[in-house]
Order: C-alpha cells, then sequence, then structure tokens
C-alpha cells in the first residue's frame, strides 16, 4: 500500500533510503535546460514547454537532470513546469526544490541557490537545531528574556508567557504548539534555550547562531554560505536561507533517528491538522503532506515532506515572495503538492 501513516512506519521509509551525506548544491542556477528527444528525435511537450516559457523571458529554471515523459520524473517535471509559467510569476519571486529522498537525487529547483525570508519556515532551522543538540528528551520550563535581531517594535513577543505556571515542559509538548499552531512565543523560548548549552548564558545570541551553525554545517551547508540567523520564529525581517539550504535540513534531519521521530509526528498534516487543516482537501494530496507553513507579508512558504507518488519519500521547500496576497502562494504550493503525490 502506497499510503504511508505516519508516524508508525516511518522508520520503515528509511530502510528503502540509500544512506548517504547530502549536500547543498552551490552551483548558479542553470541558465539553459536540456530536454531529452524522443527515439525520432522530435520535440515532446516538455520541450514545447521549456521553449515557450524561455522565449516569455523564464530562463532561471534549472530541471538537470532532465527524465523521459514517459516516467514519474518526467510527468512531474512538466506539469511543474507548466505551474511554474503562473501568471503570479509576472510579478513575483518563487524558490523551489524538489528532492527524491529515497533514491538521494533532485527531482526539481527553481532558483534553488537564492536567498529569501522563510517567514515560519524558520521555525523549521529551530525545532531541527534543538533536537540535534537537545535531543528529543530535553525539558524545560519556558522563557524569554531576549528578543530576535530585525523585529518591527509591534511583532515583539512580550515575556508575560502564557506557560510560566508550568514547571517544566517536555520536548513534545513545545513542538506540537510550535510546529502544527506556528507559535512564535515558544519558537522563541526553544531558540534561546540553546544559549544555555555547555553553561552558557542565557540570551547570547551569538552562542546560539554557533550552536545553530554546527548544525547546518552537518547538513553539508557551510559557515560562510550566506545563510542568516535573526530568531527562532521567523517574524525577523533579518532571516535569510536558500531553498537548498532548508531542504538539506529537512533532508538531514530524516536521517537522524531521534531528529525524525520527533519532528515527523509535529508537523502540519495537508488536510487534517495544524496550519494545513483546511488545506489540499479532496486531492491526493490529503494525508500526505507534512510540511511547516509560513506567512508574513508578501510572503509565503511551504516546506516538509511527502509521500511521492513513485512510492520514495520526497523532501520539499516552496518559498513565494512578493506576492500580493499571501492565498496566490498557498495555491500554488498547495498545487505543487498536489503534483508531488500524483501517481
Amino acid at each position: 500500500m502506497r499510503r504511508i501513516l505516519l508516524p508508525l512506519v516511518s522508520a520503515l521509509l528509511m530502510l528503502s533510503c540509500k544512506s548517504h551525506q547530502p549536500v547543498v548544491e552551490t552551483r548558479e542556477v542553470v541558465k539553459t535546460i536540456v530536454v531529452e528527444k524522443d527515439s525520432k528525435n522530435k520535440i515532446s511537450d516538455q520541450e514545447k514547454a521549456i521553449l515557450t516559457m524561455l522565449h516569455q523571458g523564464c530562463r532561471n529554471f534549472s530541471t538537470a537532470p532532465s527524465y523521459s515523459e514517459k516516467t514519474w520524473e518526467g510527468r512531474l517535471q512538466s506539469r511543474l513546469l507548466e505551474l511554474c509559467n503562473g501568471s503570479i510569476f509576472r510579478s513575483s519571486q518563487l524558490g523551489m526544490v524538489i528532492y527524491d529522498i529515497t533514491d538521494g537525487k533532485f527531482l526539481f529547483t527553481v532558483n534553488g541557490d537564492h536567498r529569501m525570508r522563510p517567514a515560519s519556515c524558520q521555525k523549521l532551522v529551530t525545532v531541527i537545531a534543538a533536537l540535534d543538540i537537545l535531543g528529543g528528551g530535553y525539558s524545560y520550563v519556558p522563557r524569554i528574556d531576549e528578543a530576535g535581531e530585525g523585529w518591527c517594535w509591534d511583532d515583539k513577543i512580550t515575556t508575560q508567557m502564557p506557560y510560566r505556571d508550568r514547571k517544566q515542559w517536555t520536548m513534545t509538548e513545545v513542538l506540537l504548539p510550535i510546529m502544527k499552531e506556528s507559535d512564535n512565543r515558544m519558537a522563541e523560548s526553544l531558540f534561546w534555550q540553546l544559549s544555555l548549552v555547555g553553561g552558557g548564558k542565557f540570551g547570547d545570541i551569538s552562542k546560539v547562531k554557533e550552536q545553530i551553525a554546527s548544525v547546518m554545517e552537518k547538513a553539508g551547508i557551510p559557515r560562510e554560505s550566506g545563510y542568516r540567523v535573526a530568531d527562532g520564529s521567523g517574524l525577523s525581517l533579518y532571516n535569510y536561507i536558500t531553498p537548498q539550504m532548508l531542504n538539506a535540513l529537512l533532508v538531514y534531519a530524516w536521517f537522524q533517528q531521534d531528529i525524525r521521530a520527533n519532528l515527523l509526528p509535529s508537523l502540519p498534516v495537508a488536510g487534517v491538522d495544524g496550519t494545513l487543516k483546511n488545506r489540499m482537501q479532496g486531492t491526493m494530496a490529503r494525508n500526505n503532506i507534512f510540511a511547516k507553513t509560513g506567512s508574513v507579508s508578501g510572503i509565503s512558504t511551504l516546506s516538509g515532506y511527502a509521500n511521492g507518488g513513485n512510492g520514495h519519500v520526497i523532501s520539499f521547500c516552496i518559498m513565494n515572495q512578493g506576492v500580493e496576497r499571501c492565498s496566490m502562494g498557498r495555491a500554488f504550493q498547495d498545487q505543487v503538492c498536489a503534483a508531488l503525490v500524483e501517481e
């Protein structure tokens, strides 16, 4: 049965995945696209679509390696190219990476190496780093005495935490509100816990950044690769990361048993719960997309995992920037997710 119920059989999925060291592509976005021709050397429907896009000035698509339209990968690629030619991209930007974790290969990228604001997908950076450093068995009393960098004055999180009456929280109790409901307060409380590692002083943001950088390195992301971490929730205007980097973190998290066991159950499930409860209803993507949403003015993001239509585990990162309405980005993302799970 292709459908995968998480987290009960997530361990079985790992057995089918090739063991490898995930890396981040550092090459520039490919400006030309090589497309396989059929046996009679005729122009395929996929090539027609690409030529149309090139004639319209869309030259920042990287779909290498190219696949035959007779394969699942080829059909997916053709569908994604069609979606990327949508009218919303006449006045907005897209960064997207689709990666086959099972086979260890990129399926599709658009501006994968462009720095963008992740919005609440920054919480994935916070949670993956915290799980890697603190572990799934970590528990603490949530507190916030410090602010992130680059917050607007009305975004600042009050120190009057609604969780003060609790003596201690388990990591599961912390992760569920952070990921399912995108709770900014809890995300910041977890972020600042990293300043205490090794006996550090609470609120030392340089210590937090050092801890996160160490995890980014484990995921194959060099320290001097241009990302910027300013807070734990994604509220800051100073957070920057590329789709490739965020995807690399997801791939790294998948292959770490403790991280995956705690991260997967906390992610919103399409059409079922959390911030994805009302999305992708009535489509094959329902119950087959497990991802973190993000939205601030002009920005809509979605990153996580999919039960691919090829029976594989797919990781993805979609970052829509400069959209007139966040609903436009969400509609595009839902269509991409539907394409990922189609057989």
